[in-house]
């Protein structure tokens, strides 16, 4: 009989109600075992078999559980994206927010909050989150509490370092926010060009995404009319296919130079200056140096051959000169291998 006790408790109860026997909900499965075996309808196959099928159906219900659960939360979660596209939206056409716009949730108030993503522009969050406050009355003074439960941790301490007349005032800490995490018009149109589709989400989803993300790029710019965007468009371009070295010399000014004709200009003005730098250069390095003189006489008499004296004296010739070449090195972290525009250093440094 130890393949009673190897069985869940609430199945063994379960079986002691079909079979009509009279248990307390505090029997232990021993004490449950007991009582099945002492049935006078306890057969061993049919207990069996009894058993197998309560177990089945339990199995079978917790799995629809889980699934209507995990159905119910992807239809929360959706409920929530189309909630936020729908603040942006009306964010981005200064539409204000009327009794008419505003659907109010079913869910509770400790579940209607969703955690901040760093990601996506920070006043989106701020502004969800205080559309969410207000459906939930909660009150203004409450805001803060609330809100550093729903921030990362490392920002939760920013909030936590002002003075504590402060600290506790949302309008504050907003515009605190605001001023150290508003996305960039540079990230927006990252985000804009390097954006995925997520699988769970509808292609409308995806559009409204990308749209906010091209809003947020164009409105930081203050792009306003079609001859602005035009102009943006190919400026844009002109970047996407200029050199390594020229994305180099304006680093510093790459993202604000929206205009073709300035960059256009700049660009031709950089490079006249290096055509006239080069050939200074190399009439230079042609005329060279005694040493130099003696490097190529010792090339055109030593060739790496049989002879291993020969080949020791042109490998250490071709050291000395490849000691002359100018290494690859980042203008901004210093490094070796790399440009300041692939700087990774650069780019978390960007982030902060």
């Amino acid at each position: 009989m130890a393949f009673l006790l190897a069985r869940r408790k609430e199945d063994l109860m379960t079986l002691a109600a079909d079979l009509d026997l009279t248990f307390e909900a505090s029997f232990t499965k021993l004490k449950l075992k007991e009582l099945i075996v002492k049935s006078p309808d306890y057969v061993f196959d049919v207990i069996w078999k009894m058993l197998d099928g309560i177990v089945e159906e339990r199995t079978k219900g917790e799995e629809k559980a889980e699934k209507e659960k995990i159905r119910k939360e992807k239809k929360e979660e959706r409920e929530y994206e189309l909630e936020k596209l729908r603040i942006q939206a009306q964010r981005i056409a200064n539409i204000p927010n009327s009794a008419e716009n505003v659907q109010t949730p079913n869910k509770p108030i400790h579940e209607t909050f969703h955690k901040f993503n760093m990601q996506e522009d920070i006043s989106l969050n701020l502004t969800l989150f205080e559309r969410h406050a207000e459906l939930t009355f909660l009150p203004k003074k409450d805001w803060v509490q609330k809100l550093i439960g729903l921030i990362p941790i490392e920002i939760a301490h920013l909030i936590a370092r002002e003075p504590a007349d402060k600290c506790n005032d949302y309008d504050h800490v907003k515009d605190l926010l605001l001023q150290r995490f508003k996305l960039s018009s540079e990230k927006f149109r990252q985000l804009f060009l390097f954006h995925q589709k997520d699988d769970e989400k509808t292609w409308q989803d995806f559009q409204h995404e990308l749209q906010t993300y091209f809003d947020g790029w164009t409105l930081g710019l203050k792009v306003n009319t079609y001859d602005q965007l035009r102009e943006l468009i190919i400026a844009d371009q002109m970047k996407e296919k200029a050199p390594y070295d020229l994305r180099e010399h304006f680093l510093d000014e790459w993202s604000t130079i929206n205009s073709p004709i300035e960059l256009a200009k700049k660009f031709e003005d950089y490079e006249d200056v290096r055509r006239t730098i080069k050939p200074k250069q190399f009439k230079s390095f042609a005329k060279g140096s005694s040493n130099n003189h003696k490097y190529f006489r010792g090339q055109e008499h030593f060739h790496p051959g049989n002879n291993g004296n020969e080949k020791k004296y042109f490998q250490s010739k071709r050291t000395v000169y490849d000691k002359r070449i100018k290494q690859l090195t980042c203008s901004y972290c210093k490094g070796p291998g790399h440009y300041a525009v692939d700087c990774t250093k650069r780019r978390k440094d960007s982030k902060n």
